[in-house]
């Protein structure tokens, strides 16, 4: 220890060492030389006194005082090749080395937390004061083997705030239906589903309009002799005072008598004195009480029996004018956009049977989907080729049929035909419903285009798609309970998105009355009508429990996300037996009791802002691999390949606009690596919340520095992602189809004279989409999320103790990450040249293959145990056999596999300095 530690401690140099032993201070001899550590970062102790090194940076590019080393890592490592006192490689694996530089390893990585720290000291030991000291001496400890730390909470003061906000919007919802303004309530859901006449009554609601349902607008001029026929266009409409009535009134084609109320008894505007009936102030002489002037005012107000004329229903509430230009005021007077909008919601109130129609389908398409993508190995490109293929067919054919609004739907459609057929045309005026159409068109062009892209981008994804599928349906068998968590969270779902809709309209509902409507020379006077109008006050309320909402939502989801990631680090840190992991049965039940015990708070911060940063990830996901470029062929779809030339050409064009595929890969790794945030706010941090018990904010950005340690781990991270894209968007698109063709097919939700009738079937299939794909989500996410864990867990594993890899990784994962987990120090003295540039590769008698160049052998001594380990020990001391010879162990590289000295000792390499148990310099070369 330094002077100054030891006048801190009394000058004890015994009391000094045993100071330096709990901070982790070391000095340990290997091989006759001193190895020194440092403290871990952020202790008050700078670096040991006698160290060459100093503060230099780990591979995070973190600077610490200090050496950190494992916790499971004993003081005197005498085993340099893979003993708990080794030293790691850049990749995190142990060396064969005689010294390594323990910066390297990043080990400095596992104290960056000191929350975590106290986990990690004295791991798995005991004092002397154990039995009778302490409580935090028997404080559980990591697990040296794994890494798993015990359960601890995690976030618990966003549990607080839920629970804060939670009361405090079930205060305000009770506040908003509770209260009553001039004996009327705040706030009424039949507001939003029932129209409203110029006495504010709700039509077929009130008491004296109960059996008149529609609303109608009367002639502005009743009483010209123009006006009194019914086949009579009016020349205007009195907006400002509508009435209830039984009926719509129209005339049928052909039909001699008109159908509904011939008469109906209207507000006429208000009448005054002057001479068109206008009302004009008479001055009249002040001087009394010291007045300088007087205004003297009379008008009236009356109700006549006005003639009806032609219309047609809207949305089941509102008979409208079928002549196009006073349609056309009406919806953009009173029935504005946006008001139809607003009363759009009073289509949540009875629309929930539909909806979990829409949400058993959309479980059981999931179900199918997973199980044929995950259990059939190469039918994943297939499947998800077709589906890619229908749903550009289907988009673009939508598109043309709202472009054909150009034409009135000539050549293929009949005007009056195309008209009823398009819903624009329903809903606004002509010229508008054109408008409308073009955009829905453009828009509906470019998604259509996006598929087609995406198809055609999607080769290089699918050819590392399937192995990554196949590991995680193969750990999905041996934890069956998961395939009930997307079930589970669908009811889950349902309901809460029930419950947040129904108290979404009664916010929408509010309202005040106004009864003085007759504003002369700006002062408001009181007549017969009366206004409602929405309170624009409780717009902030409405976001802010939208927002609520989504939180809400987003915890269901990423709760599963996190069950699904304690699942596999409790799959994947199991032993294997007889080389084969082990069945965990009750892993789902027990993610669950973990989440809500510990890691509830944790599941909340994520549903925050996960969903957020999804957009950005996506968008720039979608702009790296998702448009042309000059490579790009039609790959699986065989039929079309005779197209590759074209594709190629446009590829090229798109090369030309928005860069290269691999400028744009980079431009947005760029961008998501300047503001990191948007990469480390993800489902990736429930890995380290798991494994390591750590607090969201701080294990999101462990996360990402975890992946990043492994070459093979983070370029497979997020491979099986086009399974999820293709899978949510079919599934939300089908799921919003049979919502709607329910809707608009059953006559109890299409007959405006039912109770569960719904006025709105679009607003309902919007929703209906959303939830089937947030569903469909949840379920992909056992393929696409299990895979990823798997990984994560990997490289966890390896970067904490690298030599029980070959007790827990799986078979699978060991396949995929086996070759591609080591590439930058495997084959150093040929530098990065092609395998093609050597001879040897050429060549049939040597068993070379370009894959071989690049995979280092299966034999690393990352994936043996220590039996494995004496074997070959034993039979390379036995000498070193031909390839022919008898209990010789062949190797695509030559001659037989090493002993511990490393593994190309008994092919005649000389033994230089290795990495991993592959030389790396010092060696003559492979056997040609």
């Amino acid at each position: 220890c330094s002077s100054d530690l030891r006048k801190k401690l009394g000058g004890c140099r015994s009391g000094c060492f045993a100071a330096c032993s709990r901070q982790n201070i070391l000095v340990s001899k290997m091989q006759g030389q001193p190895m020194e550590y440092g403290p871990p970062p952020g202790s008050q102790y700078g670096g040991y006194a006698g160290s060459p090194y100093g503060q230099q940076p780990d591979q995070y590019g973190q600077t610490g005082p200090g050496y950190g080393f494992q916790p499971h890592e004993s003081p005197t490592g005498q085993d340099m090749r893979g003993s708990p006192g080794g030293a790691y490689d850049t990749q995190g694996s142990y060396m064969n080395t005689m010294y390594m530089d323990p910066l390297a390893s990043g080990m400095q990585a596992q104290y960056a937390d000191m929350d975590y720290k106290q986990f990690t000291e004295n791991a798995g030991r005991t004092t002397a004061s154990s039995a009778g000291g302490s409580r935090r001496d028997n404080w559980p400890r990591i697990d040296p083997d794994s890494g798993v730390a015990p359960r601890r909470c995690t976030d618990l003061v966003c549990v607080a705030l839920f629970l804060a906000y939670l009361v405090g919007i079930l205060s305000f919802l009770a506040v908003v239906k509770n209260k009553t303004i001039d004996g009327r309530p705040y706030g009424d859901v039949r507001r939003l589903t029932h129209g409203m006449d110029y006495e504010a009554r709700l039509c077929g609601v009130d008491e004296g309009v109960e059996d008149k349902p529609y609303l109608f607008w009367c002639r502005a001029n009743p009483f010209d002799k123009n006006e009194q026929n019914f086949a009579t266009t009016p020349t205007k409409l009195n907006l400002k005072h509508p009435v209830c009535v039984e009926s719509c009134p129209f005339l049928a084609p052909g039909a001699f008598n008109t159908t509904g109320p011939g008469q109906v008894e209207c507000l006429m505007q208000a009448q005054g004195n002057g001479p068109t009936g206008q009302i004009v102030p008479q001055n009249v002489a002040g001087g009394q009480f010291g007045n300088v002037k007087n205004y003297f005012l009379m008008f009236g107000e009356q109700t006549v029996y006005s003639v009806t004329y032609d219309t047609e229903l809207l949305t089941g509430r509102y008979c409208l004018p079928k002549d196009h230009t006073l349609k056309a005021e009406v919806l953009a007077g009173p029935l504005n956009f946006l008001e139809r909008a607003h009363k759009a919601t009073g289509s949540f109130q009875d629309c929930w049977e539909i909806i979990i129609v829409a949400v058993i389908v959309a479980v059981g398409l999931s179900y199918i989907y997973i199980l044929i993508v995950g259990s059939l190995k190469y039918a994943a490109s297939y499947i998800i080729t077709g589906i890619l293929i229908i749903l550009y067919v289907a988009v673009t054919l939508v598109a043309i049929f709202f472009l054909l609004a150009v034409s009135e739907g000539a050549p293929i459609f009949q005007t009056a035909q195309y008209t009823e057929m398009n819903v624009f045309y329903e809903r606004s005026s002509q010229s508008q419903a054109l408008v409308n159409s073009i955009i829905c068109a453009a828009v509906l062009f470019v998604i259509s285009l996006a598929c087609l892209s995406y198809l055609l981008n999607l080769t290089s994804d699918i050819e590392h798609m399937h192995d990554l599928l196949f590991a995680s349906f193969a750990a999905l068998q041996k934890m069956k309970t998961l395939y009930l968590v997307p079930s589970i969270l669908a009811l889950v779902k349902y309901f809460t998105l029930w419950i947040v809709c129904y108290n979404l309209m009664t916010l929408s509902s509010v309202g005040i009355f106004d009864d003085y409507r007759i504003v002369i020379e700006g002062e408001p006077f009181a007549g017969l009508s009366k206004n409602y109008y929405f309170d624009p006050s409780m717009v902030i309320g409405i976001v802010i429990y939208a927002l609520g909402g989504i939180w809400a939502m987003e915890t269901i989801t990423s709760l599963g996300q996190f069950v699904i990631s304690y699942a596999c680090v409790l799959f994947y840190f199991s032993e294997k037996v007889n080389q084969e992991k082990v069945p965990k049965p009750m892993a789902a039940w027990s993610g669950f009791w973990n989440a809500f015990r510990y890691h509830l708070g944790s599941i909340l911060l994520g549903g925050v802002g996960i969903w957020f940063f999804r957009i950005p990830r996506l968008a720039f996901w979608l702009f790296a691999e998702s448009i042309l470029h000059s490579t790009s062929t039609c790959g699986n779809c065989r039929p079309f390949n005779v197209l590759d030339g074209c594709v190629k050409a446009i590829g090229g064009c798109c090369d030309y606009c928005f860069g290269k595929k691999q400028d744009r890969q980079n431009r947005s790794k760029r961008v998501q690596k300047h503001y990191s945030i948007i990469r480390e706010y993800s489902k990736d941090a429930y890995q380290d919340v798991t494994i390591r018990a750590q607090h969201f904010l701080e294990a999101k950005e462990k996360a990402v520095k975890y992946i990043n340690s492994q070459d093979g781990v983070a370029q497979y991270t997020g491979k099986c992602q086009p399974v999820t894209v293709v899978g949510v968007v079919g599934v939300g698109i089908v799921g919003a189809a049979v919502s709607y063709s329910m809707m608009t097919g059953a006559g109890r939700y299409n007959d405006p004279s039912k109770d569960t009738f719904i006025q709105d079937p679009l607003m309902v299939s919007v929703v209906a989409f959303f939830l089937c794909a947030s569903i469909a989500y949840d379920f992909c996410a056992l393929l696409d999320h299990t895979a990823d864990s798997l990984l994560y867990c990997f490289a966890f594993n390896k970067k904490f103790n690298r030599k029980t890899v070959y007790k827990f990784c799986p078979n699978e994962i060991k396949d995929i990450v086996s070759f591609d987990g080591i590439k930058d120090s495997t084959y150093g003295m040929y530098g990065s040249a092609r395998p093609e540039m050597f001879v040897s590769s050429w060549l049939r008698g040597a068993d070379h293959t370009f894959q071989t160049w690049t995979k280092p052998p299966q034999n690393d001594d990352v994936w043996m145990s220590p039996e494995e380990k004496a074997r070959l020990a034993s039979t390379s001391q036995a000498g070193s056999p031909g390839p022919n010879t008898p209990g010789s162990q062949s190797s695509p590289y030559g001659g037989g596999f090493a002993s511990a000295a490393g593994p190309y000792a008994a092919a005649g390499y000389p033994q230089g300095n290795t990495v991993g148990g592959f030389p790396t310099a010092g060696y003559g070369g492979y056997q040609q």
